[in-house]
């Protein structure tokens, strides 16, 4: 059974490991349509998606994807370095100005 529908393959590969630690037992199909993206019109058939083997895990597949989508939704604020007064992007670690680390005394 289809259980989720990927953006692309890395995705598709990414959601099935997932599924793979937890004993959940799945494979990426559909990859080969994403490259003809473009010769053939845009839907959930061109892309790629991960296949769930066996029907009872279902419930089990479907928690371990909300959590998935829960870190992928994840926002980053954008913070003011603490050493320069710079401005950064939220998905940035350290200060592009001075070099500044968040978490750094």
């Amino acid at each position: 059974m289809k259980i989720y529908i990927a953006k692309n393959p890395a995705e598709a590969h990414i959601v099935c490991e997932l599924l793979k630690t937890e004993q959940i037992a799945c494979e990426v199909r559909g990859e080969g349509m994403f490259g003809l993206k473009g010769e053939l019109p845009f839907s959930d058939d061109t892309d790629p998606y991960v296949w769930l083997l066996h029907s009872q895990q279902k419930l089990k597949a479907e928690a371990v994807i909300k959590d998935y989508h829960k870190q992928a939704e994840h926002v980053y604020q954008d913070w003011q370095c603490p050493n320069c007064s710079e401005q950064n992007e939220g998905q940035f670690g350290a200060c592009w100005q001075c070099g500044y680390q968040i978490g750094e005394p």
